[in-house]
C-alpha cells in the first residue's frame, strides 16, 4: 500500500504530502478543487504519459514520489529488471521536466518508463475516467478468474507439465538441427576429445611441473649455494657447528654451578641441534640438484602443452575437463543420432500429451468457474443500481496445439459488458462511461473479494465512482469499497457524503489564492467535528443547517458500526 506520497508542480499544486492509511482512505472537496488531480498524479506515477503542459506555472519541473510498502511476493516483478526491493518499502518517484527530459526512479535505480508500467501494475490499479488496463486489483482477467476459481493447483500443473515439455522440445530441436551438420561437428568433437585426451591433464600437475621447472632452470646455482651453505655450516674446519662445539666445550664445565652459564649451555645446544637439522637439509638439496637439460626441455614443453589447452578450451585445467566431460556427452548423442532422435521424439509426445491434458482440464474449470463468476458481478452490479447491465465472462479456448502452447494454458478470458439489454456485450472499456466502468471495476472487485480473501493485494484508486448515483445506491457503493478495503487499501475521490462516511482516513481538498495564483491544498481531517462538518458541507451546501449537522453524525456512526462489523 501508499505509505506516503509527495506532489510538486502539478498544474495547480505547489506541494502536496500526504500519508494514506490501510483501509478506506476517501478525498473529498469542492468541484473544481483540485481531487482528479491527485489521480492524474498516481497515473503519471503508474507509467501514464506525461507532458509539460501539466507543469505549474513558473516551475521547472514536476515530481511525483511515493513510498509504497509491498508483500515480499511482488518483489520478484522488481528484481527481474534489476531493482532490489529491499525488504518491504519501495520509493518510485517520476519528474519531468518544463524541457521535456524525463526521469523515473524505483529505490533510486533508473528505469524506462515501459518498466514502470509493467512493475506498478502489480501494487497500483486505477479504475475511473481513463481507460481500463484490462485488470482488477492488480490481476488481468485470467489471474482474476483464476483466483476465484482457486485453480491454484490446476495452474502449477499446466506450468509445470509445460515446462517439462519446453525441455525435451528444445533438446530434439537442438539434435534435429545438428544432424543438418552432424559429421563435420562430430570430426570437430572427435579431434578435440583427442586432443585433450592424449595430453591427460591433471589439476594438480601444472603446479608440480612450474616448481620443478624452476629446481631444474636454477640447477647449477642451486647446487653452488647448497653445497657452499653446508661447507659454512658444517664441513669447514671453522664451520659454525664447529665453532659453537668449541663454545659449548668452554662453557658446559661451569654449567653445574652457575644457573646464567646453565642456560647459555642449554641454548647453545638447542642451536646445535637446529644447525644440524640445516646441514642434513642442505646435504639432501645438494645431493638431489642435477643440471638435467633434457628433463628441463620435457617440462617446458608439457606446460606449453597445458597452456594452449586452456587458452583453447577455457582459461584452467579444471575448465578443460569440464569441456572434455560436455563434449564427450555430445558425440555420444550424435554418435548414436538415430536411437537418441527417436527416444526424445517419445519423451516430447509424452511431455507434450501431459500438457495438453492439464491445460484441457484447467480450461473446463475455466469455463465452470466463469458462470459462477458471471452471476457473482451480476448479483454486485444490481446492488450498485446496474441491473440493465449484463456481463459475461468469455473464456476462449485456442486448440491445445504446440503453436498454442503456454504456461498458463489454452485459454484467453475476457469480461465483456452491455449496458442495457438486448444490446451485444463489448469489453467495457469500449462501451462504459468513467463512473459506470469505475462501479463495474468495483463489482467485480467485490465478487472477487468475496470468494478469495487473500485478492485485491494492490492499492486501488476509485475515481468518478459515484457519478449519476445517489442515496440507497450511494450507501452501497461506500459498503463495497468497505468490505474491499478490509486488509487492503483503496483510496476514492467522491462527492457523496455517503460514501465518504465509510472512509477509515478521510483527505479535504480546496483551493485558495496566494500572492496572486491559484493553488490546491490537502489535509487529513482527524478530528470527528472536522468529519462531521465536511460530511454536512457535503450534504446541505456551504451554508449548513442543524439538520446537516445530524445527519452526518448518523451516517459517520452508521458506517463505524459497520466497519466494526466487517473487521470482524
Amino acid at each position: 500500500m501508499i505509505t506516503y506520497l509527495k506532489v510538486r508542480n502539478l498544474a495547480i499544486v505547489e506541494e502536496f504530502a500526504i500519508e494514506p492509511g490501510p483501509g478506506l482512505n476517501v478525498l473529498t472537496g469542492e468541484t473544481g478543487a483540485g481531487k482528479s488531480l491527485l489521480i492524474d498524479s498516481l497515473e503519471f506515477l503508474r507509467g501514464a504519459r506525461g507532458s509539460t503542459e501539466m507543469i505549474r506555472a513558473g516551475a521547472d519541473k514536476m515530481t511525483v514520489e511515493a513510498v509504497f510498502e509491498l508483500p515480499r511476493e511482488t518483489h520478484d516483478a522488481l528484481e527481474e529488471i534489476g531493482v532490489d526491493a529491499g525488504e518491504s518499502e519501495v520509493i518510485v518517484k517520476r519528474e519531468i521536466a518544463v524541457s521535456g527530459r524525463g526521469r523515473v526512479l524505483i529505490n533510486g535505480s533508473p528505469l524506462s518508463v515501459r518498466d514502470l508500467g509493467g512493475v506498478m501494475d502489480a501494487f497500483l490499479e486505477i479504475h475511473g475516467q481513463h481507460e481500463s488496463h484490462g485488470r482488477v486489483a492488480g490481476q488481468g482477467y485470467r489471474e482474476l478468474l483464476d483466483d476465484y476459481g482457486g485453480h491454484a493447483t490446476l495452474l502449477a500443473a499446466t506450468a509445470g507439465t509445460h515446462a517439462s515439455w519446453r525441455e525435451a522440445a528444445e533438446q530434439l530441436r537442438e539434435l534435429t538441427g545438428a544432424q543438418r551438420d552432424r559429421t563435420l561437428r562430430l570430426d570437430l568433437l572427435r579431434y578435440q576429445i583427442d586432443e585433450i585426451s592424449a595430453a591427460t591433464v591433471d589439476p594438480a600437475e601444472e603446479e608440480t611441473l612450474r616448481a620443478e621447472r624452476s629446481m631444474l632452470a636454477n640447477a647449477r646455482q642451486l647446487a653452488e649455494a647448497s653445497s657452499g651453505a653446508f661447507a659454512l655450516v658444517d664441513d669447514d674446519e671453522d664451520s659454525a657447528l664447529a665453532q659453537l662445539a668449541r663454545a659449548l666445550h668452554l662453557v658446559q664445565p661451569l654449567a653445574g654451578e652457575i644457573a646464567d652459564i646453565a642456560t647459555i649451555t642449554a641454548e647453545i645446544e638447542d642451536a646445535i641441534y637446529r644447525l644440524q637439522e640445516t646441514s642434513r637439509g642442505l646435504s639432501r638439496l645438494s645431493d638431489s640438484v642435477r643440471h638435467d637439460p633434457a628433463r628441463l626441455e620435457e617440462v617446458e614443453d608439457r606446460l606449453v602443452t597445458i597452456e594452449r589447452l586452456k587458452k583453447k578450451y577455457g582459461g584452467s585445467v579444471e575448465a578443460v575437463l569440464t569441456h572434455l566431460s560436455t563434449i564427450q556427452d555430445e558425440f555420444e548423442r550424435l554418435s548414436d543420432y538415430e536411437t537418441n532422435v527417436d527416444k526424445l521424439q517419445r519423451i516430447e509426445e509424452q511431455r507434450f500429451a501431459a500438457w495438453r491434458s492439464a491445460a484441457q482440464a484447467l480450461s473446463a474449470a475455466r469455463k465452470k468457474a466463469a458462470k459462477k463468476f458471471e452471476s457473482a458481478i451480476q448479483s454486485e452490479l444490481n446492488d450498485l443500481a446496474m441491473e440493465r447491465t449484463t456481463v459475461k465472462v468469455v473464456v476462449d479456448a485456442a486448440d491445445p496445439t504446440r503453436e498454442h502452447a503456454a504456461a498458463h494454458g489454452i485459454d484467453r478470458i475476457e469480461i465483456l459488458i452491455a449496458p442495457n439489454r438486448g444490446e451485444e456485450p463489448k469489453p467495457m472499456q469500449r462501451i462504459a462511461s468513467g463512473g459506470e466502468l469505475s462501479r463495474i471495476q468495483l463489482a467485480i472487485a467485490a465478487a472477487l473479494f468475496k470468494a478469495s480473501q487473500h485478492a485485491a493485494a494492490a492499492t486501488l484508486v476509485f475515481d468518478e465512482i459515484d457519478a449519476g448515483i445517489g442515496g440507497r445506491v450511494a450507501e452501497v457503493v461506500g459498503r463495497k469499497l468497505q468490505e474491499l478495503a478490509v486488509g487492503n487499501q483503496v483510496i476514492c475521490v467522491t462527492h457523496l457524503p455517503q460514501i465518504a462516511s465509510f472512509g477509515a482516513t478521510h483527505f479535504f481538498v480546496w483551493k485558495e489564492d496566494a500572492a496572486g495564483h491559484t493553488r490546491a491544498r490537502i489535509r487529513r481531517l482527524d478530528s470527528d467535528e472536522e468529519r462531521v462538518n465536511e460530511v454536512a458541507r457535503m450534504l446541505g451546501g456551504e451554508s449548513i443547517p442543524a439538520s446537516a449537522v445530524l445527519h452526518a453524525r448518523e451516517l459517520l456512526d452508521g458506517a463505524r458500526g459497520r466497519t466494526a462489523k466487517a473487521r470482524r
